[in-house]
């Protein structure tokens, strides 16, 4: 018989759990390969079990050097059923090796029934009954990094809680991720709050005014009376800072040059004055980000009026648009980010295929590929660098990735940031994140823009009723139009929640959401819709690619996404006259202004959410087409794309002219409108 390997991570033996439940975390192999299944047993019955490999280990394929047993985690959540605080419990957990193998006993100990909560703030009489919940990370007295995890789930009666908010040493450092997946809580009891009743937030330290050894942390809700609720707290240890190897400026300029100078005596490469551009991006799907670059290269004219090369990490359909306009694609491997030795192999690989080129101007798109900005500071090339990403660096670089960054490549991607020529960002309140890993006066705003003649001609061309027969609106029915891929950042889940509580309020208004990937995110959005029974007044349709007939045929674009620097469905709505509702994050109340251009909320609370929610609704069809309307010529006039394309092409030609300019130099003596540094017209 195969030999059992494993452990269990959490608990840890003889500790308190929650009395309202916990979860039971580990891996187990069999032999060479990862098992097939466990369950947990308390006091010698079972009360949960789980596949082998719902929870990725990488970890444990690193350590042995098997990439297979990468899929050998996995967590179960456990409920208590009414034990006593104080009451011991037996655990015991159960493997089996293959489909019809024996189960083995991977471990078993005692635990004790605890009160995991801590007492409330202020008088201790908050109402804590209301609430139901518990904190999974950090444990108490846990050792804690500059960027940490905080993560659990919370009740509010039946329902999950509408607003969470995160305080260090009693300072609120934002608001937490509310309506993630709770399948342990759903198994235990399937009502609708608990599907969706996870909440997650990602601390920066960084950004907390006073520092210390140790931190409270603390997650406040609001009671039924308004008063705050301080559901969780916890004293943590703060560990000191790894020493980076940071690299002063003049010593990491003279490395790139004896790197430069070495590369370039082994390759022939040819050069040219013309622009010869090569495109750094992480992947080429149809996400935000990706499709500014798509747009940008189409307007721009890349692959005929001059030559370039796109390099991607991850293949997508974009490669073929880009590939019909002239456009070289090269789609490879991503340096790996925890392993020094292996960073550098890649790096050296990039840049001979960036030099041998003859590529003479990099465009790097999107924060975290900060690699493509390190390859073009060794070879002295000018780059732009376009950051579309609403979050901290320190917080970016930490959950960016699937294994924790080497501090010597952190090192090279600080670095790399503050080389670049120029930071290109869609709004100011995203470019204020990276105030202290930029050069001053390098970082410029270029506001995002969509073909607008491209949209104008298909709504010349498609009346607003063919589509809606063409995708399925009830003829009585109003449309709220939810467009983007369905992840936890866009907080579709939460929609689904506030829709729930307004829809028996108007009844003719019916919700659709474009972008199911059918992750376990979306799993769970669609068993909420049918649990909470709004099955026939929710749609959830999957990524489509033709997204104007969406737009077409709506009559509010709603976004509830924590994250966003400028969304594009946003500006398509707008551009169609959709009146669009959104939570007020970074760049979107530079697009919106509240009851003119669009309707603005709160992000992360459901009450905000649900009463601008009536709000609108409400509104007779004459003002929601009014505020459509103030929508569309706003960026009619402020965010066509051939505004922002030139401006980065002017980036582009300024910067190969001119070493050593400040982009803001650049955009500022180039006057001309795009068209004449050869834009591609609206068509």
């Amino acid at each position: 018989m195969p030999d059992l390997r494993g452990q269990i991570d959490e608990p840890a033996r003889g500790a308190p759990v929650d009395k309202l439940g916990f979860t039971v975390r580990g891996w187990c192999t069999w032999g060479d390969r990862p098992a097939f299944a466990v369950a947990i047993c308390l006091d010698g019955v079972v009360v949960g079990h789980s596949a082998v490999g719902s929870v990725a280990r990488p970890d444990v394929a690193d350590a042995t050097h098997n990439d297979t047993l990468a899929d050998t985690g996995w967590q179960i959540f456990v409920g208590l059923g009414g034990r006593r605080t104080g009451e011991s419990v037996h655990l015991s957990v159960l493997v089996w090796g293959d489909v019809d193998a024996p189960p083995v006993v991977l471990d078993e100990f005692p635990l004790i029934v605890a009160d995991e909560r801590t007492e409330p703030a202020g008088d201790g009489e908050t109402p804590l009954k209301e609430y139901l919940g518990h904190l999974h990370e950090p444990r108490a007295g846990a050792s804690v990094g500059e960027v940490f995890p905080v993560r659990g789930w919370a009740l509010r009666g039946h329902d999950a809680v509408g607003r969470l908010d995160v305080l260090v040493n009693g300072e609120c450092v934002g608001r937490a991720r509310l309506g993630l997946p709770s399948p342990g809580l759903e198994v235990e009891r399937p009502e609708p709050g608990r599907i969706i009743s996870g909440f997650e937030y990602w601390v920066d330290l960084s950004s907390v005014s006073s520092a210390a050894s140790t931190a409270k942390l603390q997650l406040v809700a609001g009671s039924s009376d308004g008063r705050p609720v301080s559901l969780f707290e916890r004293v943590l240890r703060v560990r000191s800072a790894a020493p980076a190897p940071a690299t002063d400026r003049p010593e990491r300029a003279a490395v790139h040059a004896r790197f430069r100078q070495r590369l370039l005596s082994r390759i022939d490469a040819p050069w040219s004055p013309d622009l010869n551009l090569v495109v750094f991006t992480h992947q080429l799907d149809f996400g935000g980000g990706q499709l500014w670059l798509d747009e940008f290269l189409k307007r721009a004219g890349a692959g005929t009026r001059f030559a370039c090369t796109v390099i991607s990490f991850k293949d997508g359909p974009l490669r073929q648009a880009a590939e019909s306009r002239g456009i070289v694609v090269h789609v490879t491997d991503e340096p790996p980010v925890d392993d020094p030795e292996r960073y550098e192999g890649r790096i050296t690989e990039l840049a001979a295929l960036v030099a041998a080129g003859g590529h003479n101007v990099a465009l790097v798109n999107t924060a975290h590929v900060f690699s493509g900005a390190d390859v073009a500071a060794r070879l002295s090339l000018p780059t732009v660098w376009a950051v579309h990403e609403s979050f901290t660096p320190p917080v970016l670089m930490t959950v960016a990735f699937g294994s924790p960054m080497d501090p010597a490549v952190l090192d090279a991607a600080r670095g790399a940031m503050e080389a670049a020529d120029a930071l290109v960002f869609e709004a100011a309140a995203t470019r204020d994140l990276y105030a202290d890993w930029t050069k001053p006066g390098h970082s410029v705003v270029v506001p995002y823009g969509v073909d607008t003649g491209e949209i104008r001609n298909y709504a010349q061309l498609v009346s607003r009723h063919t589509a809606r027969t063409e995708v399925d609106v009830r003829p009585e029915s109003r449309m709220i139009l939810v467009m983007g891929t369905i992840e936890q950042r866009k907080a579709q889940t939460r929609i689904a929640q506030a829709f729930a509580r307004i829809a028996g309020d108007h009844r003719e208004w019916d919700l659709v959401f474009v972008g199911d990937t059918n992750s376990e995110y979306s799993k769970a959005l669609r068993r909420y819709i049918r649990t909470v029974g709004l099955t026939d007044r929710c749609r959830i349709v999957p990524i489509d690619s033709d997204t104007y007939r969406w737009y077409r045929a709506a009559d509010v674009l709603l976004s509830a996404s924590d994250v966003e620097s400028v969304p594009r469905s946003m500006l398509e709505a707008m551009g169609f006259g959709v009146t669009v509702v959104s939570a007020s994050v970074f760049g979107v109340p530079e697009l919106v202004t509240d009851g003119d251009t669009g309707f603005l909320f709160e992000a992360n609370d459901l009450d905000a959410l649900v009463s601008t929610l009536h709000r609108v609704l409400g509104l007779d069809e004459a003002e929601l087409e009014r505020v459509g309307a103030a929508g569309r010529l706003y960026v009619l006039e402020h965010h066509d794309s051939s505004e922002y394309a030139g401006e980065l092409l002017r980036l582009c030609q300024g910067l190969l002219e001119g070493q050593g300019v400040r982009p803001r130099d650049v955009l500022s003596k180039q006057g001309q409108r795009p068209d004449a540094v050869g834009l591609e017209t609206a068509r």
